[in-house]
């Protein structure tokens, strides 16, 4: 039996993304690896539609927005930067990727979709549930992905 490591091939990376602390080093993460290894990067936004931010209602009301408004608002701010800082690094291929639905199933879809090597999260997100079931997201996707999964702190 060889002692020698098994180089693993990573040409497609997906990113999730939310705009959390984490999801930024998560971003810095996955960039910094797709230049390194001339690979393809998704970043993936999933907005749950079953819990909108708190205070969007009032904040809705006054902008007059609707949901398919924020869903839009919601992606340029967060998928907009992320693509941006890839491209800023000479990554060829990026794809952004938005959803709605519970986050870790949209994110192992995406992952099985796409074919990718590698998923990188952050450690905690913005979701409804972060201070209650922290990491609820990322423990999920580690548990049921068939890639491998780096999970940012």
């Amino acid at each position: 039996m060889s002692n020698r490591l098994v180089p693993i091939s990573i040409a497609r990376i997906l990113v999730g993304v939310d705009g959390s602390e984490h999801s930024k080093k998560a971003i810095e993460l996955g960039v910094d690896l797709a230049s390194r290894l001339n690979a393809e990067i998704y970043f993936i936004h999933v907005l749950e539609e079953t819990s909108l931010p708190q205070g969007f209602e009032e904040y809705a009301r006054i902008e007059h927005m609707d949901y398919a408004s924020y869903f839009e608002a919601a992606n340029e701010q967060f998928l907009v930067p992320a693509g941006d800082r890839a491209k800023a690094a000479g990554i060829k291929k990026i794809e952004p990727l938005s959803v709605s639905g519970d986050p870790a199933d949209e994110i192992l879809r995406a992952a099985e979709t796409y074919q990718v090597d590698l998923i990188i999260l952050g450690s905690r997100g913005l979701g409804k549930f972060s201070r209650d079931f922290l990491g609820s997201v990322s423990a999920k996707v580690l548990n049921h992905s068939k890639c491998t999964c780096i999970v940012v702190k």
